[in-house]
């Protein structure tokens, strides 16, 4: 099973959490799509909310 990489689209801010970098953004279609840092906190952006 492939682990998941996070990248973001540079035009509209848009975080995906894949196995592959996307060749589009899903959400605009633009091609400026950046790995994000495997230190950074894009995991915890997915991370599901505790509730009360």
């Amino acid at each position: 099973m492939l682990g998941l990489r996070y990248y973001a689209c540079q035009r509209c801010e848009t975080v995906f959490a894949l196995p592959a970098p996307p060749a589009t953004c899903g959400c605009c279609g633009a091609e400026t799509i950046e790995e994000l840092r495997a230190d950074s906190t894009a995991a915890s952006y997915f991370a599901p909310v505790e509730q009360p």
